[in-house]
């Protein structure tokens, strides 16, 4: 019995055990500030600059980018390392300024960065590894560096489909057009068909959805300022063709595809610009192509996607000139058969600056390269092909007239219609 009742009686004495106990009431502690005297470092003293002529002065270091791109006022201090739309401006205000670094894509690359350098020297500044804050502000202060285009029916008239595999499929055509309406529209606007696609992200289907009054934002290449060069110059191993004024500065500077085949790089030295030709076509031989002669020459027909493009420049050194190309995003590398070969668009600024007898110098490379500043050459390109010393000055509509005939049949365009279509002056290493 005395078991059973033992934890009854010891239960109140375990809960009176567990409470707590009260603590007596505490003051508080007063909060106390301290305050610790810091003493500051003198100031270092300040260097007293030296007048000794003698001293040497540390040359200017090219800005170097920070690994990764930081925001500053925004704008980043090191290039992008994917498609960025700062990239896409810079590249825009480079062509517009005839410093073109290719396509038009919005990725930075080696192109783009020796296009502004280029462009950085042109204008007296200092070469950088990516946009400072002066070009910075240069590029800010474009117009419009993209606008809204409506496709028209004459860009869908330059479409004529896939380009045939043969050459006698291709001599039948009547246009060496576009195989697509966004191929087209990309060319048009120096850029490729990822950019336009990247800018329009509404039309899903491309290029099917392209149509005629399709309004699409592209980049605004239209308002380039042309400025005619008075030499212009070819450098093998930097393929690029460049274009200097009268005082030595360089005014443009393009890509340029040369041969891929060191056994077909013309010689260094100096020719002129022989004969020039709009919308040329191509003739084809087969024995060029290691093919059998006896299928015999086929004309191909003018057009974009013509082997020469939409220009021709003949030159003075037999077999070699300057055109345009079918594919663009090649252009910039070793690729040719032996010609020079620009972007259809940089041709057809080339085009419009030049006149026959232009001096144009083969060097090896740009550093080598010193160009005249002699007043000979501000002499307007037209006026560097003379008439004979034994005959008398012409006129200048005779003098054109004259020159038009000393252009072989072959260069004429206006010539398509008739038995003898219009086309570059054939060369062993054409194209």
């Amino acid at each position: 019995m005395m078991k059973r009742c033992l934890p009854m009686l010891l239960m109140p004495l375990c809960l009176w055990a567990t409470e707590p106990v009260p603590m007596p009431p505490q003051e508080e502690a007063p909060f106390r500030v301290v305050i610790e005297e810091v003493v500051e470092p003198a100031p270092a003293a300040e260097e007293t600059p030296v007048d000794d002529p003698e001293t040497p002065v540390a040359e200017s270091v090219e800005e170097e980018p920070m690994t990764d791109p930081v925001p500053n006022c925004g704008h980043v201090t090191a290039p992008p390392k994917a498609y960025d739309l700062e990239v896409l401006m810079l590249q825009i205000f480079l062509d517009r300024h005839n410093f073109s670094g290719g396509v038009i894509d919005g990725v930075w690359g080696q192109a783009s960065r020796e296009a502004m350098r280029a462009w950085q020297r042109s204008e007296g500044l200092r070469p950088t590894q990516w946009v400072d804050v002066a070009l910075y502000g240069r590029i800010a202060e474009m117009p419009e560096p993209l606008i809204r285009y409506t496709v028209t029916e004459a860009d869908v008239a330059l479409v004529t489909g896939p380009m045939p595999p043969t050459w006698a499929e291709r001599a039948r055509l009547s246009l060496m057009g576009y195989e697509t309406l966004g191929a087209c529209l990309a060319e048009r606007f120096h850029t490729s068909e990822r950019t336009l696609r990247r800018l329009n992200p509404a039309i899903i289907n491309w290029p099917e959805d392209l149509a005629v009054g399709t309004v699409l934002m592209v980049p605004n290449v239209r308002m380039a300022a042309l400025e005619r060069p008075a030499t212009i110059v070819i450098a093998l191993e930097d393929c690029v063709l460049a274009g200097f004024d009268a005082q030595g500065v360089m005014r443009l500077r393009f890509p340029c595809s040369i041969a891929r085949n060191k056994a077909h790089l013309p010689k260094t030295g100096e020719v002129t610009v022989k004969n020039m030709a709009p919308a040329p076509n191509y003739t084809y031989d087969p024995a060029n192509y290691g093919q059998d002669p006896s299928v015999g020459k086929m004309v191909v027909p003018a057009g974009p996607r013509n082997p020469v493009g939409s220009r021709w420049i003949g030159l003075s050194l037999p077999g070699y000139g300057i055109h345009g190309t079918p594919r663009p995003n090649t252009v910039g590398r070793p690729e040719s058969r032996g010609c020079f070969r620009l972007t259809n668009w940089n041709a057809e600024k080339l085009f419009e600056l030049i006149r026959p007898g232009t001096p144009v110098a083969i060097v090896r490379s740009l550093k080598e390269y010193r160009p005249p500043v002699a007043p000979a050459a501000a002499t307007p390109a037209r006026e560097a092909t003379p008439a004979p010393a034994e005959k008398p000055a012409e006129p200048e509509q005779k003098a054109k007239e004259k020159a038009a005939e000393e252009i072989p049949a072959a260069a004429e365009p206006e010539q398509e219609s008739t038995p003898e279509p219009a086309q570059a002056p054939e060369q062993k290493e054409a194209a």
